[in-house]
């Protein structure tokens, strides 16, 4: 049986985690991998649950849920991909109360909202009694299950870039298998125009190597191009060699770069 704390403020869930750098932090509680002997939530602590813009960035609160992002007028706007990732969210239970910090430090790259964060350019900010830092997810993710979370840290705000007017950007994925022995393939797509000749590309894919990876080589194939559908099939061609671990997911990566673009392309 697990031990349970419910502090009140930051401050309190930083000092149990000094106390007990082992436990695991949580909030909405969806996804609790394992046995852990000393559960903190932080559900009572308020002020963690903001979605703001500063500057060129968004920042949320550690406990910003799916249902949350989904509503978000300002997300809608300025980080489409990761709204259409929590779109996908079936699980009514997920969707409510899970939180995007939460899926991030599970570290699984087959979390919904991780590749459209990561093709947003994320960042987390760690805390604990210590003091604070802040993580690229290039950094923060080293393998299934292994991020850069210290004992006694974390998270406590997520920041990515905002989409600009010239940006256009979504997010495609697959879902487990029936018998979930093959997880979510995911794809998260941000493309920067000027006029209609791509200047930048993003392509970002979840599912087929220990972490998120870039498609560097679809990515390089696209900028100074415009999506016709020839350069789409050559970039979905491309997009296969990014993949690691997962050889039978090639004619699936085919096909969800392929969607993302035309998405993109068909507004």
């Amino acid at each position: 049986m697990s031990q349970l704390f419910q502090p009140q403020t930051l401050e309190q869930a930083l000092q149990l985690l000094a106390q007990h750098p082992d436990a695991r932090i949580v909030s909405g509680g969806t996804d609790i991998h394992g046995a852990p002997e000393t559960l903190i939530s932080i559900s009572q602590i308020p002020g963690l649950d903001y979605i703001r813009e500063e500057g060129d960035y968004i920042r949320l609160g550690a406990r910003v849920t799916h249902a949350q992002v989904i509503a978000s007028d300002l997300l809608n706007r300025l980080a489409r991909p990761l709204v259409r990732a929590c779109s996908f969210i079936n699980d009514a239970k997920v969707r409510e109360h899970g939180t995007i910090a939460g899926n991030i430090a599970s570290g699984l790259s087959t979390n919904l909202t991780v590749a459209a964060l990561w093709a947003m350019g994320a960042e987390v900010k760690l805390k604990s009694a210590r003091g604070e830092r802040v993580v690229t997810f290039n950094d923060f993710f080293k393998g299934v299950r292994q991020t850069t979370l210290a004992p006694g840290e974390m998270i406590v705000e997520v920041a990515f870039s905002k989409m600009s007017p010239k940006d256009k950007g979504t997010f495609v994925c697959t879902g487990w298998s029936e018998d979930e022995s093959a997880a979510n393939v995911t794809c998260a797509v941000v493309l920067e125009f000027e006029d209609d000749e791509i200047s930048n590309a993003w392509i970002n894919l979840g599912g087929i190597a220990p972490t998120v990876v870039n498609a560097i080589e679809a990515e390089q194939a696209l900028v100074g191009q415009w999506l016709s559908d020839a350069v789409i099939h050559e970039a979905a061609d491309l997009a296969v060699n990014a993949i690691v671990t997962r050889p039978d997911a090639a004619e699936t990566v085919r096909e969800l770069v392929t969607r993302a673009l035309r998405e993109i392309r068909d507004g």
